[in-house]
């Protein structure tokens, strides 16, 4: 049996529990620029690092322009380049949100030869990979 919607109860003069109110996700610009912070201030100096400005929302010109320079849709919010100059891919995602079909296929695209890319849902998970990369010239708390 569905529970009908708070007003429609009280339209029919049922009483109505009131519901517990969710805690809000955190937005995913809030990870994005704990992270960018993360590795301007610890990053090994021997790293470069750089966001991908591609998800945001943007107006009908812009975007055009922008595609018609070469964004391409799917690329993650982070690229690194260690040492050698081997390419190391981070995608940030908010709690709970999944890969675009791009974004799962860059990341099979990466994994088929050997680049490293990892999906980050907080800056611990963030922490560990970035730590295993070894891309952070201090261990810092969190997953290390």
């Amino acid at each position: 049996m569905s529970v009908p919607p708070p007003l429609l109860a009280l339209a029919a003069g049922r009483r109505v529990r009131p519901r517990k109110p969710t805690a809000p996700r955190p937005k995913e610009l809030a990870l994005h620029m704990a992270v960018a912070d993360l590795l301007r201030r610890f990053a090994s100096p021997d790293w470069l690092s750089s966001h991908y400005p591609s998800g945001e929302h943007r107006d009908v010109r812009t975007a055009a322009k922008l595609n018609a320079m070469g964004v391409q849709r799917g690329w993650p919010d982070l690229i690194l380049f260690d040492p050698s100059g081997r390419l190391h891919a981070l995608e940030l995602k908010r709690q709970g949100e999944t890969l675009t079909d791009e974004q799962s296929n860059f990341q099979t695209w990466c994994i088929a030869r050997g680049v490293p890319h990892s999906v980050s849902r907080s800056v611990d998970e963030a922490l560990t990979v970035l730590g295993a990369w070894e891309a952070l010239r201090v261990k810092i708390g969190g997953g290390q």
